[in-house]
């Protein structure tokens, strides 16, 4: 769990003489990890999300510190302090325009205070958030996997704000990345993006990794607030070109700490159909009639339901090279209507009746018929459940 520079800073105004000089609208911005660094060259081995520390032991221009400050921003620096005094006396004003251009929170504390001292303490805060981050996830998973004492695990959650009354919403991302490492690196980085994005609105905040799914729980969020969180973090993971294709699915809101395990489920379900239908953000309480699938026990009904008719279509077009399935699917979202399809698809009318002709040679069912389109439709909705 990364700390917010704001809390930081309070505790650094009253034990540091800590002044905040520029960058107020980035106070939300979290902090990983806290740096000394006086060349502004060691800025390119900062990983993000840094609180740095310089006394400008290196500031021998006019120009010095401004360029510091444009390469800390460059790498993404949450936030960073000057140690006025002999070094730097003052910050220049062109600074202080830049940081608040930039929203990049800068901070003074006089020469009198150690570096060593501030460091040290903002450091042990972070650790021990990181502590607490990896006990809630702990936590949460062992309610939603009823393992050990459910009771012992409720109470550590209370512990730490999350009350058992308190609504919960979870968010299943996946991503396309073959190689392990290399995927566990992006989600430590996607996990970054989405803990500013929603710590800015709630700080009932937690992630973590499950098979290979990234698991992001916002709790009491509104549904207005899910939907601030899915803009903001979307918008900023490209902006920073942190990954280009991932794939979200979103559960209800549902109340109750120890009662979530299907919710945690359905937004499981709910990525593998964003995945299948390659659209980046699903969300199960816009599903429909493909819930109702989701909640069968027995899949093997769906399974036979399937085989029956989408998967006979499938099978065809694997052996033929054809595309009769996505023509099924255009069809069905053209209400059944050749002329729309035709018009659609720019493809000739009498293309679109052949098409039909083979689809009913292959399931048995005449596609102008109400009923086979209504067949076809829960069909291809078992399909994406399965």
């Amino acid at each position: 769990m990364a700390l917010q520079i704001r809390k930081l800073y309070n505790e650094g105004m009253s034990l540091y003489k800590m002044r905040l000089i520029a960058g107020k609208n980035g106070l939300d911005n979290l902090v990983q990890w806290v740096h000394t660094i006086e060349d502004e060259e060691a800025s390119s081995f900062l990983h993000g999300q840094e609180l740095v520390f310089t006394a400008g032991i290196r500031n021998k221009d006019k120009n010095w510190l401004l360029d510091f400050a444009k390469r800390l921003n460059s790498v993404s620096t949450s936030a960073f302090v000057i140690n006025l005094g002999p070094h730097i006396e003052e910050v220049p004003q062109e600074v202080i325009d830049f940081c608040n251009e930039v929203n990049m929170p800068l901070f003074t504390i006089p020469w009198e205070i150690r570096l060593v001292d501030v460091t040290r303490n903002f450091c042990e805060k972070i650790i021990h958030s990181d502590n607490i981050e990896n006990s809630l996830a702990s936590a949460i998973k062992n309610i939603l996997f009823e393992i050990g004492d459910k009771e012992t695990q409720i109470l550590q959650m209370e512990r730490y704000g999350f009350m058992r009354d308190n609504a919960f919403c979870f968010l299943c991302i996946s991503a396309k990345e073959d190689n392990n490492s290399v995927l566990t690196e992006k989600y430590k980085r996607l996990s970054r993006y989405a803990e500013k994005a929603g710590r800015s609105i709630r700080d009932l905040f937690i992630h973590f990794v499950y098979k290979e799914a990234l698991i992001l729980v916002l709790v009491e969020y509104s549904e207005v607030e899910v939907n601030h969180f899915l803009d903001d973090f979307m918008y900023n993971i490209k902006n920073a070109n942190v990954m280009a294709d991932i794939y979200i699915g979103v559960s209800s809101i549902i109340s109750g700490i120890s009662d979530q395990r299907n919710n945690f489920e359905n937004a499981i379900n709910t990525n593998k159909i964003a995945v299948r239908n390659n659209t980046s953000i699903v969300r199960y309480d816009r599903l429909g009639l493909t819930k109702i699938f989701m909640d069968v026990k027995d899949k093997n009904l769906l399974y036979d339901y399937y085989y029956t008719i989408i998967g006979k279509i499938e099978q065809y077009d694997k052996e033929n090279g054809t595309g009769l399935l996505d023509f099924l699917k255009i069809y069905i979202s053209c209400n059944g209507s050749p002329q729309l399809v035709s018009e659609k698809q720019y493809i000739h009318r009498n293309t679109v009746n052949n098409m039909i002709k083979k689809v009913e040679r292959i399931t048995g069912y005449n596609l102008l018929n109400l009923e086979a389109k209504v067949i076809c439709s829960i069909g291809l909705m078992i399909k994406d459940v399965l």
